[in-house]
């Protein structure tokens, strides 16, 4: 796919499945990541290796509503990518609330996905506390 093509499917994976605005249930989510996310998703975390990979789309499913379950509100804002044929590069902000301290939490870092047959396969995250 064109790197055009892969940037909208990453787009609407943060529109759809991690944007919770009218959705704090995630019923639109779940629809959208049966049509963005691959079976086998791998989802990493900033120096995690091959063991530590949360995998599956359903456990991606799972990992979105705890999310939400644990940050309500969540507003994320996409503050530049970059796209090729194989792999989308966003560099995000998000506003939520801390469901437990309600605290506000006001996040930037970066994502990197591997898109494979039109769907999102690998997510390399990165963050900075």
């Amino acid at each position: 796919m064109s790197g055009e093509d892969n940037l909208e499917i990453a787009l609407r994976y943060y529109a759809e499945c991690a944007e919770d605005d009218g959705d704090p249930e995630k019923k639109r989510a779940v629809g959208a990541a049966d049509r963005l996310i691959a079976d086998d998703f791998a989802m990493y975390y900033n120096n995690a290796d091959e063991q530590d990979a949360d995998r599956g789309r359903e456990a991606h499913k799972q990992f979105l509503f705890r999310h939400t379950a644990a940050f309500p509100g969540e507003r994320w804002t996409i503050e530049a990518a970059v796209a090729d044929n194989d792999t989308v590069a966003c560099r995000w902000h998000l506003a939520c609330t801390h469901a437990e301290t309600g605290n506000a939490i006001d996040l930037r870092a970066a994502d990197f996905w591997t898109v494979r047959n039109g769907r999102l396969a690998i997510l390399h995250r990165f963050l900075d506390f």
